[in-house]
């Protein structure tokens, strides 16, 4: 890859935003990202601070390269800026790609072996959102390593240095050609690709000039106030326009992506969204066959089905924490080849690389269908809900938690706590557990009937009321 340098005007700037700056707001450092409200909670000084403690972290293990990007949202090109003031601050050398999606920054990652990577992004979250994920060389940098972060920059304790930043000007292209590279796709597939005005619209439009089929994309420009739809496509009334424009127009298959494009929404030829564990269970089937006796790793918030669907198939199948930092993390340490969370991120290391890419998973679904045109139509569901939002500070929703987990097990009820609290029973079951994205709890229920679905809903409201009163489960 060629690289062109370039000169920004804030180079040679070395005076710090301010001299007594003003303190970070904790609850902006979440377990797998640094993510808050902008202008409310994360500053664009903050920017400058987590590039300079980054950067120190980097400088003190020898390391000088990383590669950066951002997404769409207003406030991105800014906090951009200040990121990469910070990190030349520090010393290191910056490989800007832009505006992007998520994706492409974890490609380039995996391409040219940088040192490290952040990227400047809201993700899924409401439009005045902004954060930063990182990782260090093909590993996430997650967990304490983010509360670290977070110590350096409350104790300025910063490395100085003259770094410089330089400009990646083709891994566009190399990317849009790696991506289709190994594809085979039906010519007279109709599909509509749902961008909600996010950072993958430069992807989708080049990518679905070069594939065989009949294209149509909706929402296709960017835009930062996202006016069409909210950034996360994995709710029903997310893709209700793309859902009735895929069966109304006879497509074969609608794909909605969030804002920074690592994660997939599909919707079938009915204009029925399909939960993520559903599509999971799909690919994984057709997985399976090339790689019998494979592992397969989901989150714990999916169905039951899944993991006996993955298993009738042939596979192992792996529980795994919530969050793609986790899911990566076990990737690496289990040697699975695919993973899925029900948010709407994919993993595939068989034939790409591993990371969650929703582009990538869309063309592994146009595979599928070119293949069978009815591989997502008619799939057996149980009485499930769709993942339940609860409205819960930052600072009562873990401890929450760990409350319920101990009055569980004075009924004796003993929950798996791989991560929250899922419990089993003669009527199903249910999961729940502090976000780690948002101020709530999220809840999940699936039943055996519709009847066992009231029942548990009132035992869940039960155990909840003396710490959320008036709590209502319909979704």
């Amino acid at each position: 890859m060629k690289l062109l340098e370039i000169i920004r005007d804030f180079f040679f700037m070395d005076e710090e935003p301010h001299e007594n700056f003003r303190v970070l707001a904790k609850d902006i450092l979440r377990e797998y990202d640094i993510r808050g409200i902008f202008n409310r909670n994360l500053f664009a000084d903050d920017a400058y601070y987590v590039g300079r403690a980054f950067g120190t972290f980097l400088a003190e293990r020898k390391l000088k390269k990383v590669c950066i990007g951002h997404d769409c949202r207003n406030s991105s090109s800014e906090l951009f800026r200040q990121l990469t003031r910070g990190l030349i601050k520090s010393g290191m050398e910056v490989i800007s790609l832009g505006v992007c999606h998520t994706p492409l920054v974890y490609y380039a990652e995996h391409k040219m072996k940088f040192d490290a990577c952040i990227m400047v992004t809201g993700s899924h979250n409401p439009p005045d959102y902004n954060g930063f994920k990182f990782m260090l060389g093909l590993d996430p940098f997650y967990g304490k390593d983010i509360k670290m972060l977070g110590e350096m920059i409350m104790g300025r304790k910063f490395v100085d240095g003259n770094g410089r930043e330089v400009v990646m000007n083709n891994i566009f292209s190399s990317y849009v050609k790696d991506i289709i590279f190994d594809f085979q796709f039906s010519s007279d597939l109709k599909i509509a690709w749902d961008i909600g005005n996010g950072a993958t619209s430069n992807a989708i439009k080049a990518i679905t000039s070069m594939i065989p089929g009949q294209h149509h994309l909706l929402f296709e420009e960017m835009d930062g106030n996202f006016p069409n739809r909210p950034p996360d496509p994995t709710t029903p009334k997310s893709i209700e326009y793309l859902a009735k424009f895929v069966s109304y127009n006879n497509f074969d298959v609608g794909f909605a992506f969030d804002s920074d494009g690592d994660r997939l929404c599909v919707v079938n030829n009915a204009g029925e969204m399909l939960y993520s564990d559903q599509l999971l269970s799909v690919i994984a089937q057709d997985f399976l066959k090339k790689n019998p006796g494979a592992q397969v790793i989901a989150d714990v918030k999916s169905c039951n089905s899944l993991f006996e669907n993955i298993k009738s198939c042939g596979g192992v199948s792996i529980m795994e924490k919530v969050g793609h930092s986790f899911i990566k993390a076990k990737m690496k340490s289990s040697g699975a080849l695919l993973a899925g969370e029900l948010s709407g991120h994919f993993y595939f290391k068989d034939r790409w690389f591993g990371f969650d890419d929703g582009v990538y998973a869309a063309l592994r679904c146009l595979e599928i269908l070119s293949n069978n045109r009815n591989a997502f139509s008619n799939l057996k569901y149980g009485f499930v809900t769709p993942e339940i939002r609860i409205e819960c500070s930052e600072k009562e929703k873990f401890p929450l938690v760990e409350s319920l987990k101990k009055k569980l097990r004075s009924k004796n009820i003993f929950p798996v706590e791989i991560d929250g609290i899922r419990v089993t029973s003669d009527l199903g079951w249910w999961i729940l557990r502090a976000s780690n994205t948002q101020n709530a709890l999220s809840l999940r229920i699936e039943a055996y009937s519709q009847e066992n679905m009231k029942k548990i809903k009132a035992d869940i409201s039960q155990y909840l009321a003396e710490y959320i009163p008036n709590i209502s489960l319909d979704t």
